[in-house]
């Protein structure tokens, strides 16, 4: 049998205060329409590039030329925010080549 260490009631502490401070993402809600999905989707890959890059939210609006704050509402989920042709532009700064897919279920 292993032995799982939980972390100590410090540590617990520490990371419930780091945790509650700034916006949280928005989850998807279960009645989303196509376009909050895609839009949704397309979020996620802002978060799935800052994170594989290892870069700054700062970093990343310089990348996209966007401020600060508008990252922050797509790296937040905040979709009712934006358009889709919006998201697909900003998108289009980190990746120049990209096209978007649409299945069909």
């Amino acid at each position: 049998m292993s032995k799982t260490k939980f972390p100590s009631e410090a540590e617990l502490k520490e990371m419930r205060e780091k945790l509650s401070k700034g916006p949280a993402s928005k989850p998807l809600p279960k009645d989303a329409t196509p376009v909050d999905k895609m839009k949704y989707q397309i979020c996620k890959e802002f978060v799935v590039y800052k994170n594989a890059h290892k870069i700054t939210q700062k970093a990343l609006a310089e990348k996209i030329g966007a401020d600060e704050a508008l990252i922050s509402k797509i790296l937040h989920y905040n979709i009712e925010e934006f358009t889709i042709d919006r998201l697909v532009k900003f998108l289009s700064a980190l990746y120049p080549g990209a096209k978007v897919k649409i299945e069909v279920a």
